[in-house]
């Protein structure tokens, strides 16, 4: 369960739980196929201390689940739970922004390409729970029913999603 916020906003929930840059690198390590600590060590350049202390609160907050590795149980390995997986869309948006806003085209440093074209994958589509797609101009925001009135409040002032 995601720490308590002072008021209902899934982005600042989100940001409880893996808003801290060593703790979004090691989850990208995780992506990459990491799942030593050593090598989450060696990959990152983060201190000991704090690389134990970011894997338990992974672990804690049920991103990461800890396996033994060795027959004595005195070595695990990390592996993204299911919960952990699900930030896939989340880390490829980080890195497409990345490339196309900090980087550059023809200076990217990781390249996503589709296996059955070999073309690089520019963008993402949203799609409504039927599966179609959905252009961002005609997205509305609207208050769930974990929402408050603070949140309603905003929402009043903005309701449509402000992108086309």
């Amino acid at each position: 369960m995601a720490k308590k916020h002072d008021h209902p906003c899934a982005i600042a929930a989100t940001l409880n739980v893996i808003g801290d840059r060593w703790t979004m690198l090691l989850i990208r390590e995780a992506f990459y196929g990491t799942n030593r600590f050593g090598d989450f060590l060696k990959n990152t350049g983060i201190s000991r201390n704090l690389l134990t202390e970011r894997l338990n609160q992974l672990v804690e907050d049920g991103i990461f689940m800890r396996q033994p590795f060795a027959d004595r149980g005195t070595s695990h390995v990390y592996e993204l739970t299911e919960k952990g997986r699900a930030l896939d869309a989340v880390f490829l948006a980080m890195s497409h922004w990345g490339n196309a806003h900090i980087y550059g085209e023809g200076n990217e440093p990781v390249r996503m390409i589709d296996d059955d074209t070999g073309l690089r994958v520019d963008g993402f589509d949203l799609v409504n729970s039927d599966g179609h797609p959905v252009n961002r101009s005609k997205i509305t925001l609207e208050l769930g029913p974990g929402g408050d009135g603070r949140t309603r409040n905003r929402l009043a002032a903005v309701r449509k999603f402000p992108f086309s």
